[in-house]
C-alpha cells in the first residue's frame, strides 16, 4: 500500500484538488493524510470530495488553524477510524487478506505545551496496540541536531520528543531524497517523518518513507510505501554503528586497517563508516542466517552420532560449533537491545 502524509498549509486553494489527482496517479495513492487544512464545516467536505477519493474522514480546523483530513480507496478491506483529536487520527487497517495493522496520523501542535499532551496521548496509544503500528506526518519536533539547519537559531533536538520515541520502542524508517522536509527563511528542518514499532518492521520489513518535491507548501509530503522501492532504489537510511560488531574477534583488525589518522576527519569518518557497511554485509554477515547455518551444522551432528557415534573429532567440531553458536546469539541479542534502545552499563 502506498500512503501521502503531507501538511497542505490550507486545502482552499482551487489548483489543490487537482495536484492531489495528480500526485495519486503519479504514486499510486492508496491513503493520503492532509494536515493543516485550516478548513471546516461543509466547504471542507465540498473540497475532500473532488480529490477524487470515495472514502474520507475529516478533523475540522479550529478557525484558521489546524485540520486533519484522511482519504482512502477501496483497496481496503476495512479503514476504521479509532480515535481523532486536533493532533492525530488513529485508525485500524483490514486488507483483503485480513491483515490488520494500525496507524497514527500526526499533527504535533507548534505549541510546545499541546505538543507535550500529543506524546502523552500517543505513549497512551502505544500501551493499548498489539498489532503492528506505525506514525507518520508532521511531528513538529526533531530528534536529532543535525535535522535542523538554522541560519538564526542553534541546532537542538526535542527532549520530549525523543523520550517518547525511546519509551514507546519506536524506530526511524530513514527516508529516500533530500534531509530537510520543512524551510523557510533561514531555517530548514526534519519536521516530518514516519516511526514504526518492532513489529510493524518485522511485518513490513521493505517499508520506505520518500522525501517528495516542495509543492505549494513550505512542507514536502511524504510517500510511505510499506511494499519497498522497485528495483535498483535504496533506503538512504542513517548510519548505525553495531554493538555486536566489537564482539567479533575480526572487527578490531578491520579497524585497524582501515582507519587512516593521516586523513581529514570528515574525509576519514565517510570512507570509514562506507567500509563498515561492506564489512557488515561481506564479513560479519546477518547474525539470523549463521544461526540457521550453525544449528543445522550441529543438527546434522546428532544425526551422525545417533547412527555411528560420536569421534574425537565430531566432538571438538561440536563444541567449536558451540562456541560459535553462543558468540552469535550474544551478538544477536545486543542488536536487537541497541535496536529497543535499551540503556546499556560499560
Amino acid at each position: 500500500m502506498n500512503y501521502i502524509l503531507w501538511n497542505v498549509r490550507g486545502a482552499g486553494a482551487r489548483s489543490l484538488p487537482s495536484l492531489i489527482r495528480g500526485i495519486v496517479r503519479s504514486f499510486g495513492v492508496d491513503f493520503m493524510a492532509l494536515f493543516e487544512t485550516r478548513c471546516s464545516g461543509l466547504k471542507a467536505h465540498q473540497v475532500a470530495a473532488s480529490m477524487g477519493f470515495p472514502n474520507f474522514n475529516i478533523v475540522d480546523a479550529d478557525g484558521f488553524k489546524g485540520g486533519i483530513w484522511c482519504l482512502w480507496s477501496n483497496r481496503f478491506r476495512t479503514v476504521e477510524v479509532l480515535e481523532s483529536t486536533n493532533q492525530y487520527v488513529h485508525v485500524r487497517f483490514t486488507s483483503q487478506r485480513m491483515q490488520t495493522w494500525e496507524m497514527t496520523f500526526v499533527y504535533g501542535s507548534p505549541n510546545i505545551v499541546l505538543r507535550r499532551a500529543l506524546w502523552q496521548d500517543l505513549m497512551r496509544l502505544c500501551l493499548s496496540i498489539h498489532v503492528p503500528w506505525c506514525l507518520g506526518g508532521d511531528f513538529n519536533a526533531t530528534l536529532a541536531n543535525e535535522e535542523r539547519c538554522s541560519w538564526r537559531f542553534p541546532k537542538g533536538s526535542d527532549r520530549e520528543f525523543c523520550r517518547f520515541v525511546e519509551d514507546a520502542y519506536l524506530h526511524d524508517l530513514g527516508f529516500i531524497g533530500p534531509p530537510f522536509t520543512w524551510k523557510r527563511t533561514g531555517v530548514e528542518s526534519r519536521l516530518d517523518r514516519v516511526l514504526g514499532s518492532n513489529s510493524w518492521q518485522e511485518t513490513f520489513p521493505n517499508s520506505v518513507a520518500t522525501h517528495l518535491n516542495w509543492y505549494k507548501s513550505d512542507h514536502r509530503p511524504l510517500l510511505l510505501q510499506t511494499e519497498g522501492l522497485p528495483m535498483g532504489h535504496r533506503v538512504d537510511r542513517p548510519f548505525r554503528f553495531l554493538a555486536a560488531w566489537v564482539l567479533d574477534e575480526r572487527f578490531s583488525p578491520f579497524v585497524s586497517d582501515n582507519w587512516n589518522n593521516d586523513l581529514p576527519w570528515s574525509v576519514n569518518v565517510d570512507e570509514f563508516t562506507t567500509a563498515c557497511g561492506k564489512w557488515n554485509k561481506q564479513v560479519f554477515g546477518h547474525t539470523d542466517a549463521r544461526k540457521r547455518q550453525l544449528l543445522g551444522r550441529l543438527n546434522g551432528i546428532t544425526r551422525t552420532e545417533a547412527r555411528f557415534g560420536l569421534s574425537v573429532e565430531l566432538e571438538e567440531l561440536q563444541r567449536s560449533l558451540w562456541h560459535q553458536l553462543e558468540e552469535v546469539l550474544l551478538q544477536e541479542s545486543l542488536i536487537w537491545a541497541q535496536k529497543a534502545r535499551s540503556d546499556w552499563v560499560v
